[in-house]
């Protein structure tokens, strides 16, 4: 007797489209985001460069302290850093639709690209909206196939 137990349905889908909402409601807004799961190409290439950062700050470590030098710090101040931990995030958006207009910003529809999800994600008066990428991102149900394929 064979004992086994199939688990393929359980894999993680390779996109998901958040419905971004109105910030404090349930209402939609009618703008959708698509985010890269765990195995998409857009995910593995942000894990990757960050995993050279790492090792990129290792090595300069390791330098200083074989030339017995002090390590010094990347340099970065307050604003780098978050825009390279919302830079970070933003890699991960496969794209959004439609194109959002908000007016305290520019006139315009804002076009995706990953910087123009950064500028608009370090704005204050957008972080609700940034919360609900990075809350999607961080739960325990993120791209896990519905229920009704399980």
């Amino acid at each position: 007797m064979t004992d086994f137990l199939d688990l393929s349905a359980t894999r993680p889908l390779d996109s998901f489209v958040l419905e971004i909402r109105v910030p404090g409601t349930t209402q939609k807004t009618g703008w959708k985001i698509e985010l890269a799961g765990p195995a998409h190409d857009k995910t593995i290439a942000a894990s990757d460069e960050f995993q050279r950062e790492q090792l990129d700050k290792e090595r300069a470590i390791e330098m200083a302290q074989v030339n017995g030098r002090k390590w010094k710090g990347d340099g970065d101040d307050v604003a780098d850093r978050r825009r390279r931990n919302v830079r970070r995030v933003c890699s991960r958006i496969v794209g959004w639709s439609p194109n959002p207009v908000f007016k305290f910003v520019q006139d315009a529809p804002i076009a995706f690209s990953v910087e123009a999800a950064t500028d608009l994600f370090l704005r204050p008066e957008l972080g609700s909206y940034f919360v609900q990428v990075t809350d999607y991102l961080n739960s325990e149900a993120a791209f896990m196939p519905p229920s009704e394929t399980i």
